[in-house]
């Protein structure tokens, strides 16, 4: 089963998609429905779907608050829908897996939902793949496939990384920047006790390459590059750095 939940404010909207997918995709589970935008974000983070059907206008505001709110948590595809054809172009933006229009017409879902499945299929066997190469480099770096083909980088090399939406920017010592189609949280997961650490909901970065930390939360990293951590992670930013530090004086 995949599960899933629909944003939504109209109800029978909700009921129409949720009676399309039991009668023609029953391997689709729709665990909750929302329909605004503070419930959305909640549901999103405590159920961890793997599809977000999603529309844009919302009782509170639109589906795109919802989106921006969860910037380094977007770990599912995003299916929007929508009576509305001018937000095609925005939805893009924020890396959506489709746009379907209402009223759903139920050959489209299918195609769609084909597409995810061939997609999730694929994306499985190259998580396999990518696996054993972690295991052969020892920890020492991380093994992404980009473009048609695996890229190893050194952990030593990246000196932060920031989140966009449901893809990450790497940024390298050398000056070059990577952009990997997974979120923050889980390019954390792969550099978990590899000398990084979260000092802001968007920035990730390798402690090896802080070379200052102000008062003001203000961390300088070696490339010049210059963020400010969140007041609520700025005392674990300061308790890590000192762990750090003492470990290798």
């Amino acid at each position: 089963m995949i599960n899933a939940i629909i944003i939504e404010d109209e109800q029978s909207s909700m009921e129409y998609l949720v009676a399309i997918l039991k009668q023609h995709h029953s391997y689709i589970n729709i665990t909750s429905w929302a329909s605004d935008v503070e419930n959305a974000v909640k549901l999103i983070q405590r159920k961890k779907p793997e599809i977000v059907f999603l529309d844009i206008q919302l009782n509170d505001g639109s589906g795109f608050q919802v989106l921006d709110a969860l910037q380094s948590e977007m770990n599912f595809e995003v299916i929007f829908t929508t009576g509305f054809l001018d937000y095609k172009e925005k939805a893009m933006d924020y890396f959506a897996f489709y746009y379907l229009n209402k009223p759903i017409q139920t050959d489209e879902l299918k195609r769609v939902l084909d597409m995810y499945m061939l997609k999730r299929s694929a994306f499985d066997k190259l998580k396999f793949e990518a696996l054993k190469q972690q295991i052969a480099s020892k920890g020492e770096s991380i093994t992404i496939y980009e473009r048609g083909k695996y890229t190893s980088i050194r952990c030593a090399s990246i000196v932060y990384c920031e989140a966009s939406g449901s893809y990450t920017n790497v940024y390298l010592r050398s000056g070059e920047q990577v952009m990997i189609s997974k979120n923050l949280k889980s390019v954390e997961e792969l550099l978990e006790h590899k000398d990084f650490f979260r000092v802001h909901r968007s920035f990730l970065v390798n402690v090896k390459q802080v070379k200052k930390f102000t008062p003001d939360g203000i961390v300088t990293l070696s490339n010049g590059v210059e963020i400010t951590t969140s007041i609520r992670n700025r005392k674990k930013v300061i308790h890590f750095l000192s762990l750090y530090n003492k470990k290798n004086i």
